[in-house]
């Protein structure tokens, strides 16, 4: 079914120049694998964008991360594109958004809209380009989604032939082998072994005995640009039999997270490369990963060689094959004990729980690529214990749930939270005195938190207000963080926004409802933090 609608769904460029691409769909990035095409707006903000079919604006969302202002349409073909980090949107949406706006007294929020209210055509502008939300310079992000799966599909199966030119072939810097623990040596260690690649060759003198898996760490390039790529299609090969295929497109949404298993994630956090294995872990369900019987793990049980070979394609067909050869040496495998003083084992295939004074943890099954061991350590802290599940970072695949007793008496119950190594994880407290919140990293100090201070509110600019036509206030909260503000002008509600990549809050006295009077006016400004203490200040300015 999904070949069929791929066959049939085409569409146009979202930009009126040519397509150069700071990133490609795919790419191995933590917790996530890049959703679309990350598409230059040669280095400017405010870059026309086109829809790329016909279809309706479903949603609209505004946030100060991850898309920023963004654009989803609705395609009659299966498919939802979606427009990300826009500096501004075309006239008839952004009415839409403000509506939405003044009547919830929220900035932020995902909009919902109906099949009536933004109709476009194939080409038709929706929105600017710009650099709001996550994003780390001007450019425009596109990603396609099957509509009723929400799978992810790389936009350049959609986008008409000879938009964008590449002739470039992938390129690899190195393997990794991975003997299997307790089950396999490489060159007479069981420790994972870097080989690098120089001059498209691997070392010469390799051996191996039992279970070892590989990983390739390759980069796709592209003509006219410095950037790095991912790879749409690995293999490899083993005696001329494909033991591990990778095709990276469809993704399922809720398997984002697998990423970290399919790569090396422990390597990456070290030296910032990804290593993508050829190989399996039995929690890793991608379905854009195919292997043999064997998971893709190569078993060396012959004195013999074995002839492994990597081919690398991108989506244009471009191609680089790396052969190599590896001696079946048969040697005695040890034991080896990673778990040595560790406890509390947790299974990927099966709900997981922990509890002792203090603490507890819950890990659903299918949260993790493998069976592994914590590293469970308790200290003491203000409002809790504290409370060390994994000496380094341990992410899942979906949310775990943790809960911890508070250990002493509060004014406010519900200012307490959940922090882990100062990030707020927040969490609700029932009455005997146990905070729960969701996780999806097992690494890091877990503990209570109180906040009780409000936060801290500081007018910027202010006697430009006037002339300026903008007010503008810094927002800081070192506990809790920020969660929301309002502005009131004589008791009108006025819409504060964001500015991108600060604290600062800005109401544009254009875009309000207020009209200009010349006359001084009452200004109200509120901002709440997580726990929902609040700051509320009074000013004036004539307007």
């Amino acid at each position: 079914m999904i070949s069929v609608l791929l066959a049939i769904a085409s569409f146009v460029s979202p930009i009126n120049f040519e397509i150069s691409l700071a990133g490609n769909f795919g790419e191995p990035r933590p917790n996530h694998f890049h959703g679309g095409l990350d598409i230059k707006t040669q280095h400017e903000e405010g870059k026309p964008v086109h829809a790329i079919g016909d279809g309706y604006v479903c949603k609209v969302s505004v946030s100060a991360t991850g898309y920023g202002n963004a654009v989803f349409v609705r395609h009659p073909e299966g498919y939802t594109s979606v427009y990300a980090h826009l500096q501004r949107f075309a006239p008839a949406i952004e009415a839409k958004v403000k509506q939405w706006q003044y009547m919830h007294k929220n900035w932020d929020g995902e909009i919902p809209l109906n099949a009536t209210d933004c109709p476009v055509v194939e080409g038709q502008v929706i929105a600017l380009s710009g650099n709001t939300g996550s994003s780390m310079g001007p450019h425009l992000h596109l990603e396609i989604h099957q509509t009723d799966t929400w799978d992810m599909y790389d936009p350049l199966e959609f986008l008409p032939a000879g938009t964008i030119k590449d002739s470039k072939n992938p390129e690899a810097t190195a393997v990794m082998a991975y003997p299997q623990k307790g089950e396999g040596s490489f060159c007479g260690r069981t420790e994972k072994t870097l080989l690098p690649i120089k001059d498209n060759r691997l070392p010469d003198t390799l051996t191996a005995w039992g279970k070892v898996g590989f990983a390739v760490c390759a980069d796709d390039f592209m003509e006219g640009s410095p950037n790095h790529y991912g790879i749409r299609y690995t293999s490899l090969y083993v005696d001329g039999v494909e033991v591990f295929h990778s095709d990276v497109n469809g993704i399922p949404s809720d398997m984002n997270r697998m990423v970290n298993s399919w790569g090396d994630y422990d390597e990456f956090k070290e030296s910032k490369k990804w290593f993508m294995k050829s190989f399996v872990e039995p929690g890793n369900t991608l379905p854009i990963l195919k292997t043999d019987a064997h998971k893709g793990i190569v078993i060396f049980n012959q004195e013999k060689v074995y002839k492994l070979k990597y081919v690398l394609k991108d989506f244009f067909g471009n191609t680089k094959v790396y052969e190599f050869q590896i001696l079946g040496k048969k040697q005695a495998i040890p034991i080896t004990d990673d778990n040595e003083g560790k406890s509390h084992e947790l299974k990927w295939d099966a709900d997981s729980n922990l509890e002792q004074a203090g603490v507890r943890l819950s890990v659903p099954k299918g949260c993790l690529p493998d069976n592994t061991f914590l590293s469970f350590v308790v200290d003491t802290s203000h409002w809790s214990g504290k409370y060390v599940f994994a000496k380094k970072s341990m992410p899942l695949f979906h949310d775990a749930d943790i809960a911890l007793r508070l250990t002493r008496s509060v004014a406010d119950s519900s200012k307490v939270f959940i922090t882990s190594d100062g990030h707020y994880l927040g969490g609700e407290i029932d009455r005997e005195g146990w905070v729960s919140a969701n996780t999806r990293d097992l690494g890091g100090a877990y503990t209570l938190a109180y906040d009780i201070l409000s936060p801290m509110v500081t007018p910027m600019d202010k006697g430009n207000w006037t002339a300026s036509e903008m007010i503008v206030y810094e927002v800081r909260d070192t506990l809790s963080g920020v969660e929301r503000v309002e502005g009131f002008i004589d008791g009108q509600f006025v819409l504060f926004e964001p500015v991108p990549h600060s604290a600062k809050y800005v109401c544009r006295l254009k875009k309000t409802p207020v009209k200009k009077t010349n006359r001084q006016r009452s200004l109200t400004f509120v901002a709440w933090d997580r726990r929902n203490n609040k700051q509320q200040i009074t000013d004036y300015l004539n307007y």
